[in-house]
C-alpha cells in the first residue's frame, strides 16, 4: 500500500538526516543511535518479510511513521544541544566538520507532528491517487500514475486524451495538496530560522558550500541556453507536425505534449523527433524483448557493467531484499530509489521495472547510487553521502549515458551492427539531449520557484500563477488549460516537491556528469569525440571513480571534484563539447525551417 511505501521512504530520509558524532558526543548518544538504527531496520525487515498490507492498516502505518519521526527529531535536537557544549578551538578540522553535521533545532512537538503528518499524507495520497474516466461501454476505467498514466503519456498521440490525463492528475494532486503545502512552507521556514538560516531555501542552498548558488546556477544556464533554445525550436516543429494547431509555432510548448506527466524528460518524444528515422535505431527495446530480457536479467547485466571496471559487486542479499518489479498485491510508489541501510552490507533498490530501454538505463542509474553507497560504507555515518547531492545523481547518469552509446549496445549484443555514420550519431545525440539538455530549465524552475516561495517573494494567492510565469519565461512551456491560482498548485504534482526533495541536484548533475565522463574517458585511453566514449571494462576508469566515491562527503565537494577531474569548479565545457555536433545540426535545421528561436509569452 502507498502508506507503507511512504513510511519506508520517509524513515530512510529521516535516518539519512540523523547525524551521530562518534568519539565526540557522550556514549549514551551513540547507544541511543544504535537502538534507533536497530528499530529502523526491524520495521523495514518486517515490511519485506511479511504480507504487511494484511497486518497493518494505512492509519497504523501513518502513526508508525509519525512516531519514528518524533523519536529521530527529538534525538537530533538532543545531539545538537550536546554538540554546542564543546570548545572546538583545538579540535581537528575533521572533528569540526563532524560537529557541524550533528543534529539541528526542531519545532515544538505539536508542530513537528503536524509537519510529519503533512508529508506523510502527501506521500500516501500521491501513491494511491487514480485518474478515472468512463469508457465507451459505460464502465469506469481508473489509472494509477505507474504504469497506466505513465504509459499513456508516453504512447498516446491523441491530444485530448493527453489533456484529460494531465488535467486530472494536476487537478487531483495539486488541489489536494495546495493548503497543506502552504503550511509545509511555513513550518519548514520556521525550523530553518531556528537554525540560523533566513528560510528553508537558504538551508537547501547552503548544502553546496556557497552563498551564491542562486546566481551561480543562473550563470551556468545562460552558458547552455543557446543549445536548449535550438532543441526547443526543433521539438516545437515536430510537435506541430504531430498535433497540428494545438502547437503554436512561435509560442511555448503545451505542457501535456512533452512525453511525461510533467514535461521533465522529453525522451519519449524520440519516436516523433528522430532526425533520421530510417537509420539504425538507438533504442534497443525491441531487441531486449526478442532476447527474452527480464527485470532480473537487466539488473544482472547492469551489475556486470560495474564489476567489469573493477567496482564492487552487489551484496548477496540484494535481490532477496530489493523490490525490482511492481507487486500485484498492494499499491506502491514506483519512483525508482536506491537505499542504504547504513550497516555496510544492506543496500537495496525499489523499482517497478519494465522490459524497456528507458528502465534499463534507470537500473544503471540506480546502481550508480548503490555503488556510491558501497564505496563510502567504511566512513562514519556523517560522511555516508555524496560530496553534494548533484554528485550522487551525476554518477548514476554518467553510467546510464555510457551504456546508451551504440558502441556499448553493440558490445553487449543489443545492436547488430556498429556503424560509423554521422546520421546515426545525430540520432544518438538527440536521444541524449532529450534526456538531459531538456531537463536543465525544468529543474532550474522547480527550485527557483521554491526558493522564491520560501523567501516570500510573492503572496500565496499568486503561487500557481508565478509558477507558470517562470515556466513560460525560462522553460518555454505553458499550462495546457486554464489554471486557478486560488485552487491549483501544480508544482506539487511531482514526487520530489511533495516529498521534500530539492531538485537543483538534478540541474547540477546534468553538468557534472559530463565533467566526470570526460575524466573517465581520458583515464580509459579513449580517443575521439566524447559522445563515442564507452569506458566499459576499463579498470583505470574504475579506479579513478572509486577513489572519488570512497571519499563520500568527508571532504568539501570541490576536493572530490578535483580528485576525479583535476578541476575545482563546475564547468560547462564538457557538456558543450559533447553536444556541439548536435548544436550545429539543430541550428542548420532550424534555419532551414525558418524557426523562431525562443518564444512569445502571455506574461
Amino acid at each position: 500500500m502507498a502508506g507503507l511505501e511512504a513510511l519506508t521512504l520517509d524513515l530512510s530520509l529521516t535516518f539519512q538526516r540523523l547525524h551521530v558524532s562518534y568519539g565526540v558526543i557522550p556514549a549514551y548518544v551513540e547507544a541511543k543511535q544504535t537502538v534507533l538504527f536497530l528499530s529502523f531496520t526491524v520495521v523495514i525487515e518486517v515490511k519485506k518479510t511479511f504480507d504487511f498490507i494484511k497486518c497493518l492498516s494505512a492509519h497504523l502505518v501513518s502513526n508508525l511513521w509519525i512516531e519514528a519521526s518524533r523519536i529521530t527529531s527529538e534525538y537530533s535536537s538532543l545531539a545538537f544541544e550536546e554538540s554546542t557544549q564543546f570548545d572546538s578551538t583545538n579540535f581537528s578540522d575533521d572533528t569540526k566538520r563532524k560537529l557541524g553535521r550533528v543534529g539541528s533545532y526542531i519545532l515544538e512537538p505539536a508542530e513537528m507532528e503536524e509537519l510529519s503528518n503533512i508529508i506523510s499524507y502527501m506521500g500516501n495520497f500521491y501513491g494511491s491517487f487514480q485518474a478515472c474516466r468512463e469508457t465507451p461501454t459505460g464502465t469506469q476505467e481508473c489509472m494509477y500514475l505507474e504504469p497506466e498514466l505513465t504509459d499513456l503519456m508516453d504512447q498516446s498521440r491523441d491530444p485530448e486524451e493527453r489533456l484529460w490525463a494531465w488535467k486530472t492528475w494536476h487537478d487531483g494532486i495539486g488541489q489536494e495538496f495546495r493548503d497543506r503545502y502552504i503550511r509545509y512552507v511555513e513550518l519548514k521556514n520556521k525550523m530553518a530560522r531556528l537554525n540560523g538560516y533566513t528560510d528553508y531555501g537558504d538551508r537547501w542552498r547552503q548544502k553546496y558550500d556557497t552563498t551564491t548558488l542562486e546566481a551561480d546556477v543562473d550563470v551556468i544556464y545562460e552558458e547552455l541556453k543557446p543549445l536548449y533554445l535550438q532543441l526547443h525550436a526543433y521539438i516545437r516543429r515536430r510537435l506541430y507536425e504531430t498535433y497540428g494547431d494545438v502547437v503554436d509555432l512561435t509560442g511555448p510548448l503545451p505542457g501535456h505534449l512533452l512525453g511525461d506527466m510533467w514535461g521533465r524528460f522529453w525522451i519519449n518524444l524520440e519516436t516523433l523527433a528522430t532526425p533520421y528515422p530510417n537509420r539504425t535505431s538507438v533504442d534497443p527495446t525491441p531487441e531486449m524483448i526478442a532476447q527474452g530480457y527480464t527485470p532480473r536479467k537487466m539488473f544482472d547485466i547492469a551489475e556486470e557493467f560495474y564489476t567489469s571496471m573493477g567496482l564492487r559487486p552487489l551484496p548477496p542479499k540484494f535481490f532477496n531484499l530489493s523490490m525490482i518489479e511492481k507487486p500485484d498485491d498492494r499499491d506502491v510508489v514506483c519512483h525508482a530509489t536506491a537505499w542504504d541501510f547504513y550497516d555496510g552490507q544492506d543496500f537495496r533498490i525499489k523499482m517497478c521495472t519494465r522490459v524497456a530501454f528507458e528502465d534499463f538505463l534507470t537500473i544503471h542509474h540506480e546502481l550508480g547510487h548503490t555503488q556510491y553507497q558501497m564505496q563510502y560504507s567504511h566512513l562514519p555515518v556523517f560522511y555516508k553521502d555524496g560530496a553534494n547531492d548533484g554528485f550522487h545523481e551525476a554518477v548514476g547518469e554518467l553510467m546510464a549515458m555510457c551504456v546508451a552509446t551504440p558502441k556499448h549496445l553493440y558490445e553487449i549484443g543489443l545492436l547488430g551492427v556498429l556503424e560509423d555514420d554521422p546520421e546515426v550519431d545525430i540520432n544518438f545525440l538527440l536521444q541524449q539531449a532529450l534526456n538531459t539538455v531538456s531537463t536543465l530549465p525544468f529543474h532550474l524552475v522547480q527550485d527557483s520557484w521554491r526558493w522564491k516561495a520560501f523567501r516570500g517573494d510573492f503572496p500565496v494567492e499568486r503561487w500557481n500563477d508565478e509558477y507558470w510565469k517562470l515556466k513560460e519565461e525560462i522553460v518555454g512551456v505553458k499550462a495546457p488549460t486554464t489554471r486557478d491560482s486560488m485552487k491549483d498548485l501544480d508544482i506539487t504534482a511531482i514526487f520530489h516537491v511533495n516529498q521534500d526533495y530539492d531538485m537543483i541536484r538534478y540541474f547540477m548533475r546534468t553538468v557534472i556528469q559530463y565533467q566526470f565522463a570526460e575524466a573517465l574517458c581520458n583515464a580509459s585511453g579513449h580517443e575521439g569525440p566524447l559522445y563515442k566514449c564507452d569506458f566499459y571494462r576499463s579498470k583505470e576508469a574504475g579506479n579513478l571513480l572509486a577513489n572519488m566515491l570512497s571519499m563520500g562527503s568527508s571532504q568539501p565537494w570541490q576536493d572530490a571534484m578535483e580528485a576525479i577531474t583535476g578541476q575545482r569548479d563546475i564547468k560547462v565545457d564538457a557538456i558543450k563539447n559533447y553536444f556541439e555536433p548536435l548544436r550545429v545540426w539543430l541550428e542548420a535545421k532550424n534555419i532551414e525551417n525558418n524557426e523562431l528561436i525562443g518564444w512569445t509569452t502571455s506574461h
